[in-house]
Formats: C-alpha cells, sequence, structure tokens
C-alpha cells in the first residue's frame, strides 16, 4: 500500500470509508496516540513506514470501528463578552 500510493490516495480511500474528513482526522489523531502507547495494528505493517500509514490501512480494511455520539452544545460555557453589535457588518 505504502510503496504503490501517495499519501493523497491513501487519504483519499480512507475518506470514502470515513466519509467525513474531520472525524477521520480525529480518527487518525486517537489511533496513532494507541499506536504511539504500544498498541499492536490491526494489519499487516511490513511496508509500511508511519504509523498514519497504519491506520490509513486499518480504516481501508476495516478493521476499525467508530460511532458518532451526539454533541450537545454547552452555552455557559461560551464567552459572553461579545454581542451582536460586535458582529455587526461595516459600511
Amino acid at each position: 500500500m505504502a510503496s504503490s500510493l501517495t499519501y493523497e490516495q491513501i487519504f483519499e480511500a480512507a475518506l470514502d470509508k470515513v466519509k467525513n474528513r474531520f472525524l477521520l482526522s480525529v480518527i487518525l489523531a486517537k489511533r496513532v496516540t494507541q499506536l504511539r502507547k504500544g498498541a499492536e495494528p490491526l494489519v499487516d505493517s511490513k511496508g509500511l513506514e508511519t504509523h498514519e500509514e497504519i491506520v490509513f490501512k486499518e480504516i481501508v480494511e476495516d478493521k476499525l470501528k467508530w460511532r458518532q455520539t451526539p454533541v450537545q452544545a454547552n452555552m455557559d460555557d461560551m464567552d459572553q463578552e461579545y454581542s451582536a453589535e460586535d458582529f455587526s457588518e461595516v459600511e
């Protein structure tokens, strides 16, 4: 995989599976962290140079499972310093 595909091609193949580039970035970051802490790859990693390539291969080969969870925005945590006037259009 690593020798025949460019990084962009590997990314696009993984993105085809995940369907959301932001979610892909989160999955990639979390799984790379696991690998760096000693987790075993779920695919044959021979010939793969980076943890990122391993994760992309895991995604493409359907070795990773993920689920999206609903997130509720907590408006109390937002900075209330600004008002609608601060964002009015400049003439």
